[in-house]
């Protein structure tokens, strides 16, 4: 069995995406191709916040929950949902929205797990956010019960968008593999090709668009 086959089983029977993308990464220094070693790189240790993100990435729409602080009475338990139809309407397409926006730059051994556990993506509100959206209560921005600011807050995304974002990935290394097996059925073995040909380049820059 050659690599590729071996990289076309793992990519479909392998649990963890994270060594299938282990597996890209010796593919990609065994023909030569930093390109690709750049990608299986990014997507094991994770994509930097302001960097451009492949489509499959985000931004993802996503719900935004809050810890109440009530006063007098203290914080509530639990988070509630905060739906955008809590906030003025003239603030509903504005830049504030992006609260409700969140692009998946975790590693995806996370994203893996998330997955196995059925869990959403969380992203917890800087203190600059939840102090923006206080001062919004305080003018009538966003309309909450009277008496009440917000202590906590997060970003939640579904865990089937999650599992989407790991399928796109498993979806890019076996069209790679079976790709390559057309144009360099030999590509990824010791003896194989240790330089990207033309054809290579071609199914290399499909995948990683």
């Amino acid at each position: 069995m050659g690599f590729l086959d071996m990289l076309i089983d793992a990519a479909r029977q392998v649990p963890s995406t994270a060594d299938v993308l282990r597996g890209v990464r010796l593919l990609a220094r065994r023909i030569g191709s930093a390109e690709l070693e750049a990608w299986a790189d990014r997507e094991l240790s994770g994509y930097p916040e302001d960097g451009r993100l492949p489509s499959y990435r985000g931004p993802y729409r996503c719900e935004a929950h809050v810890r109440y602080r009530r006063t007098p009475g203290g914080v509530t338990p639990g988070m509630a949902p905060l739906p955008q139809s809590a906030f003025a309407e003239e603030l509903r397409d504005s830049r504030l929205m992006r609260v409700y926006e969140v692009a998946v730059v975790d590693p995806v051994d996370h994203l893996d797990d998330l997955v196995r556990a059925g869990a959403p993506l969380v992203r917890p509100w800087g203190g600059v956010q939840i102090d923006l959206i206080n001062r919004l209560i305080d003018i009538g921005g966003l309309d909450v019960e009277p008496g009440h600011t917000i202590a906590a807050a997060e970003t939640r995304l579904a865990g089937d968008s999650v599992a989407k974002v790991v399928d796109s990935v498993r979806s890019r290394v076996l069209g790679l593999a079976l790709g390559l097996e057309r144009v360099a059925p030999s590509a990824g073995d010791e003896d194989g090709p240790s330089s990207v040909s033309p054809a290579m380049h071609e199914v290399i820059t499909k995948t990683l668009a």
